[in-house]
């Protein structure tokens, strides 16, 4: 990944192209943007049409560059991915075999050592930053059950920012020991990491996997290690029919996957089999700590009331949704109804395992596809991928924007045609860095 413009020294740059576009104020064409460069930090002096940018008071360009037949996007947020698996690559998915194969099938393929782990991680910042983002919020997984803060590491040493959620696991006779992990992990190791993450742009949060693989008291548990310390948590949520089966019964494929590995004990069922969808499971939680819910393919009209009034930002990731044929179950996802209801609803492209796109992970192709079948307007799409997805990892909007100020970076996407953003989503090809900010926000 090699950005057409360079930070290592300072310069003005006035950038032409067939078109600019941000959430805030759709699309501009053609467009214009000027830039000051400095010190790795890139900050927008103007933008609108290019005859504006030679407007009085504003400083004279040193380089001019023609984008004349590219779109001009901010820099993406991916707000839920899983770069530890990206040396799996993409794998064929039957859907009506079930999820519990398909977990099996990861289970098996996963890192457990910390080299192998880095190695993955390394190999998804790669594909990441081919596919436009400068943000993440990765989850490092639990390979055999271990809190493991390797990706945050490898993170915190590349270019891209984020948050790092170390993933954990605690149901039925697994529950005390997943306690007293995350007590002797917040005591004895976060200290160090976060040490470590100082200054990189790279926070650590808690991921509890989800409610048919953590009990309910864990989930408090987890909520009360993270308010102590200052740490966003996230969650799967209301992924698949054998989530609310397990959620709603206590019966089905989840339970069977816990009597196999021999985690079953009844007093699972002190919380589960009443009922109740996987939202309305963890309600209370969501009531009194923020949340991000990553999925919630299945999101009856109760759900929905919950999310938004507990404030619960959701990741949707459309073409891991679509791999796993969550629509067949659910119907088609319900974003826009959580959109139109105040939920805080932002892109996230799941791993690679889930991807049609072996050279890169990018939420542009998750753009593309709502942008295909759903019809889903400019604005909307492009909130979703940017400052959606900022406010729920807890950064500063107003860098993936393209409004005066400091910004993350710059993509170009080919767009030769005379409907700008129409040629854009039309196109297959991954998306270009214009510059990319070396300052850590």
């Amino acid at each position: 990944m090699q950005p057409t413009l360079s930070t290592d020294h300072p310069q003005t740059v006035r950038i032409h192209a067939h078109a600019i576009a941000d959430a805030t104020r759709g699309i501009l064409s053609p467009g214009g943007l000027l830039l000051r460069i400095e010190s790795g930090s890139v900050r927008i002096l103007a933008s609108g049409r290019p005859d504006a940018l030679t407007a009085p008071g504003l400083p004279r360009a040193d380089r001019r560059l023609d984008l004349s037949d590219r779109l001009v996007l901010p820099a993406l947020v991916n707000a839920h991915t899983h770069l530890d698996l990206t040396h799996i690559g993409p794998l064929p998915h039957e859907p009506s075999e079930g999820f519990v194969k398909w977990v099996d099938h990861i289970r098996a393929s996963r890192r457990d050592t910390p080299e192998g782990i880095a190695e993955s991680v390394r190999l998804g910042v790669d594909l990441s930053l081919a596919g436009g983002s400068a943000v993440v919020g990765d989850i490092a997984g639990a390979p055999g059950g271990r809190l493991t803060d390797t990706p945050a590491r490898v993170l915190a040493q590349s270019p891209l920012c984020g948050v790092s959620y170390l993933e954990f696991f605690g149901i039925g006779r697994t529950a005390a020991l997943a306690a007293d992990r995350l007590a002797a992990y917040a005591r004895d190791e976060l200290p160090r990491l976060q040490s470590v993450l100082t200054g990189s742009g790279v926070r650590v949060g808690l991921q509890p996997h989800a409610p048919n693989t953590v009990d309910l008291t864990i989930y408090r548990w987890a909520a009360a290690i993270a308010e102590k310390h200052g740490l966003p948590l996230s969650t799967h949520l209301a992924e698949t029919p054998e989530e609310r089966q397990f959620i709603s019964a206590g019966t089905g494929p989840q339970r069977a996957m816990l009597e196999r590995f021999g985690i079953w004990d009844e007093s699972i069922l002190d919380h589960l089999g009443q009922g109740r969808h996987p939202v309305e499971h963890l309600a209370g939680l969501l009531e009194r700590h923020k949340v991000l819910c990553a999925h919630v393919n299945d999101a009856p009209d109760r759900a929905i009331e919950i999310l938004a009034a507990t404030g619960t930002p959701v990741v949707y990731c459309p073409r891991a949704s679509a791999y796993f044929g969550a629509s067949d179950h659910f119907g088609p996802h319900r974003y826009r109804d959580m959109l139109a209801a105040g939920v805080l609803v932002c892109l996230g492209t799941d791993s690679i395992v889930n991807l049609d796109t072996p050279d890169r992970i990018s939420p542009l192709d998750e753009i593309r596809l709502l942008h295909r079948r759903d019809g889903t307007d400019l604005r909307t799409l492009l909130a979703m991928a940017t400052i959606n997805g900022a406010k729920a990892l807890g950064l500063d909007v107003g860098r993936f924007e393209l409004s005066e100020g400091g910004i993350a970076g710059l993509l170009a996407v080919r767009a030769d045609g005379p409907d700008a953003w129409k040629s854009a989503m039309d196109a297959d090809s991954g998306p270009e860095w214009v510059i990319l900010s070396r300052e850590r926000f």
